[in-house]
């Protein structure tokens, strides 16, 4: 999907609900569509940082990673960027709160996304991200749709909780990218 997909989806999705399977009284839940239009945004920046050069990689120096970090400050600036733009053109009720929940749940899912990366390979980076996606999403909601306290991306935009546990989501997501050490794709 490429970001003027996103952008031109996040348009659309601004302003209309989800109904999703879930695990209440009434079998589902509604939601506004923007809490998971955050998903290809961050997705698309955390598989940004596959590359075909992973032997190449293992031996990288910090100014590799260095670029890395720069590359994926750059992506997420511009993903948040447009994700808030698009769902404040595409919507006439989005208020800054909203646009806040929205860069917020960019900012988890691409915690996520990197904390797979490190897991599964960069290529598959998704894979937690959709995990969450599924998961959350069904179990994620008590009856009448209030949301449990682990279902961050539920949470209104002045949920303390949501933004501690994104931002240290993120945090572990940069650190694994960072600090740990690069899986050999082939062995030895």
């Amino acid at each position: 999907m490429s970001p003027g997909a996103e952008s031109a989806a996040a348009y659309f999705a601004a302003d209309r609900e989800l109904v999703i399977p879930a695990s209440t009284a009434s079998g589902s839940v509604a939601m506004a569509s923007m809490l998971y239009t955050a998903f290809p945004f961050a997705v698309l920046v955390a598989v940004s940082l596959h590359s075909s050069m992973a032997s190449l990689e293992q031996a990288a120096t910090a100014v590799l990673r260095r670029a890395e970090l720069v590359h994926l400050a750059f992506l997420t600036v511009l993903s948040c960027t447009l994700f808030a733009a698009a769902t404040y053109a595409g919507g006439s009720h989005v208020t800054a709160g909203t646009l806040a929940e929205a860069v917020r749940n960019v900012l988890l899912f691409l915690g996520l996304g990197l904390i797979s990366a490190r897991l599964f390979g960069r290529a598959l980076a998704w894979g937690l991200p959709l995990a969450d996606f599924v998961v959350v999403g069904y179990w994620g909601a008590h009856g009448g749709g209030v949301p449990r306290w682990w279902a961050w991306q539920f949470h209104s935009y002045a949920s303390s909780i949501a933004w501690i546990g994104t931002l240290i989501m993120l945090a572990a997501g940069v650190a694994a990218l960072w600090f740990l050490p690069r899986r050999r794709a082939f062995p030895v």
